[in-house]
């Protein structure tokens, strides 16, 4: 049984390897399909999710924002750089604005960057405030290009409890 426990658990850490490391967003840009999201409550309060997306699409004219697969570990006052890279089909070559929008406690230094056309990586800074609560949060970016859909991906971010 022992065995069988180890081989299980190094076969799924070569999954996560091939998997890649990172997180991908939906396809953006004017080749993407576009994809409606709705959310809405029933009567007994749940929230039901809609996702519909429109037949078409040009994959070559498109772009996808990756950020990193594993949380960035912050403790309060700290501030790391982080990379967010943004990768186009071989037909999208236009600029592509990322805006971060942080959870409570969080800063993105700059809350707003551009991976210029001929450039997929963005470094940009997490910062955790001194009083910011431990736990995990979520920053969500938002890709922009030239026209089409936005492309949406969450950055995951751990903030550690003060020493």
């Amino acid at each position: 049984m022992r065995r069988l426990s180890t081989s299980f658990f190094a076969f799924a850490f070569v999954l996560g390897l091939l998997a890649g490391c990172s997180r991908e967003s939906n396809k953006g840009g004017p080749g993407a399909k576009d994809t409606t999201r709705t959310e809405t409550k029933t009567s007994d309060g749940k929230t039901t999710t809609t996702t519909s997306t429109s037949d078409g699409g040009d994959r070559a004219n498109t772009f996808s924002v990756k950020a990193p697969l594993t949380s960035t570990s912050l403790r309060p006052g700290e501030r790391k750089e982080v990379t967010v890279t943004v990768s186009r089909g071989n037909k999208f070559d236009a600029d592509v604005t990322l805006k971060f929008d942080p959870p409570a406690g969080v800063k993105v230094d700059p809350p707003t960057a551009v991976a210029k056309k001929g450039t997929d990586d963005v470094r940009v800074h997490l910062e955790a405030a001194p009083d910011a609560a431990a736990g995990d949060k979520v920053v969500h970016i938002i890709g922009t290009g030239a026209g089409g859909p936005d492309a949406h991906v969450d950055m995951k971010v751990d903030v550690r409890k003060k020493d």
